[in-house]
């Protein structure tokens, strides 16, 4: 009897077994929109001599979709007059991942986007300007590295930016940007951003930290200083801070 039972115990539980074989568990799904994020920053630009100075409130909505990241930048301004400026739509994918330069992980992205014929009072731009630029993450541990180029076309009239006013040429940008992660959640740095147009631009050079305050929002700030500038409009300095969520 004893051994009867066991085999028909033994019986069952490979029935079992080769019925979970036959009929597997698919596979949850993975939503291919993910890790959406809305940035709120505010800048204050000092203008220098009489000019008035500007607030400048950017509101931006992304989500990375299809292994690229796509965005939405939105800006209010606020001077002598208050309004919204150009409109960017843009997209960024990381090309190539794992690469090994100079003993560092070495990332490699590809940016580009469209500035709408968008804006209100003196903040319009004219045209849709296309931007197209590419950068060089390495990461060290502590340490990292960020190198981006982007170039702005200006298909004929102008456009707003709050450094360096209206202009109508094309526009080339250049930041580096140099950080060290003091821990887990303070990060502490700093940025050259070069801006140059029609034989004219800036150099700004802007110490921030960042502040993981929990594990979806992130806090942001730092102070610019021009070290050297060719503009209709110059700065004494440029003051940001900044919040991100992550959903």
């Amino acid at each position: 009897m004893k051994t009867l039972l066991s085999t028909l115990a033994a019986a069952t539980v490979a029935a079992s077994a080769s019925a979970q074989d036959a009929n597997p568990v698919a596979p949850v799904a993975q939503n291919p929109f993910s890790n959406f994020t809305l940035t709120e920053t505010v800048g204050v630009y000092a203008k220098k001599g009489s000019a008035e100075s500007v607030a400048a409130l950017n509101t931006l909505l992304g989500v990375k979709a299809v292994g690229i990241d796509w965005r939405v930048n939105a800006p209010v301004y606020v001077s002598d007059s208050s309004g919204y400026g150009s409109i960017e739509l843009g997209a960024g994918w990381e090309a190539f991942k794992g690469l090994k330069f100079l003993n560092a992980d070495t990332t490699i992205t590809v940016d580009g986007g469209l500035w709408l014929p968008t804006g209100s009072a003196d903040y319009f731009a004219t045209n849709v300007n296309p931007h197209i630029g590419v950068g060089a993450a390495m990461d060290w541990g502590a340490w990292s590295f960020k190198q981006t180029f982007d170039w702005r076309f200006i298909t004929g009239g102008s456009m707003y930016d709050p450094l360096i006013d209206r202009f109508s040429s094309d526009l080339a940008t250049l930041v580096s940007s140099l950080q060290y992660d003091l821990n887990e959640s303070l990060k502490v740095g700093v940025d050259v951003g070069q801006y140059y147009f029609s034989n004219s631009g800036t150099v700004m050079l802007t110490p921030n930290a960042k502040w993981a305050v929990a594990q979806s929002v992130d806090v942001q700030a730092g102070i610019g200083f021009p070290l050297w500038q060719d503009l209709a409009v110059e700065n004494n300095l440029v003051v940001n801070a900044g919040v991100s969520f992550k959903f």
